[in-house]
């Protein structure tokens, strides 16, 4: 049954599956939400657990040491389908479902609507503090789903790159600052990654998708890097992309704060001519 899970997955199918052994679920909480309520028999991971910073740059991905180290404590299994949630509108469990894929394992889903999804099914939770965990957890690093600030440079012009910018349509013009410098990444296409939900908080059906992405121009012929500012918003649309076909979708750990924060880098404001500020 774990080999066909979806990406995205509803509460009562996780719910079906919780019993197996294939299946892992992992709650991307704090130790203190996650002992007051969580899926039965989940396990804890926090995002300071699986992501690095540089002031001022953060959701940087650490080394593969270090990931190796804490997914291994935390007791995830490389034979195992991983599926996480998190309690925060599903970018923190995106994160680390990206942050997997990035690292090897792509046997993931993600519990579409999160833990709220879950007690709005009528599902049962329970609490207790986290256990701890124990296993030898195997990362490798896969280059073709990761983009750095250097990578970026040296495709800025390339026609078979595109960059999508999930963060909010006034962090894109440069009106909402929150890096040194406001904006985006020259040629950037801007997509509100909440317009990929629908009211519930939930991902849209597949054909409003596929109709919102081809309206955006985003062509699954090119090789689509997701950023917003941390990598945790940009997660979900790289997951999303991954749930709609496209097979070359990359992730820019750091993001907006590795860019903004760089005063090398080109950017544009409003109206698309690159600026140096």
């Amino acid at each position: 049954m774990a080999e066909t899970l979806p990406l995205f997955i509803d509460a009562l199918t996780l719910n079906s599956v919780l019993d197996e052994a294939g299946v892992q679920v992992v709650a991307v909480d704090s130790a203190r939400d996650y002992a007051q309520a969580h899926i039965p028999g989940a396990l804890q991971i926090s995002m300071a657990d699986f992501t690095a910073s540089a002031p001022p740059v953060a959701g940087l991905l650490p080394d593969e040491a270090a990931l190796r180290e804490v997914f291994s404590d935390t007791g995830l299994r490389n034979d195992a389908h991983i599926v996480a949630y998190d309690r925060a509108g599903d970018g923190q469990a995106a994160r680390l479902l990206y942050t997997l894929d990035a690292m090897g394992h792509g046997a993931i889903s993600l519990l579409d609507g999160g833990l709220g999804a879950w007690h709005a099914a009528g599902l049962p939770l329970e609490n207790g503090a986290p256990q701890a965990g124990a296993s030898t957890f195997s990362v490798e690093r896969q280059p073709d789903r990761i983009a750095d600030k250097a990578w970026i440079q040296a495709h800025l012009d390339d026609p078979d790159t595109a960059f999508l910018d999930v963060r909010s349509a006034a962090e894109y013009a440069g009106d909402d600052v929150r890096s040194a410098r406001g904006g985006h990444i020259p040629g950037a296409v801007s997509l509100d990654w909440n317009l990929l939900k629908g009211p519930d908080g939930r991902l849209r059906p597949r054909a409003e998708l596929l109709q919102l992405i081809a309206s955006h121009d985003i062509e699954s012929e090119r090789d689509i890097v997701n950023y917003c500012q941390s990598h945790v918003r940009s997660s979900y649309s790289y997951l999303v992309l991954k749930y709609l076909g496209f097979d070359k979708v990359r992730g820019y750990p750091g993001a907006w704060s590795d860019w903004g924060n760089d005063d090398s880098t080109p950017v544009s404001r409003n109206a698309d001519a690159a600026t140096r500020q």
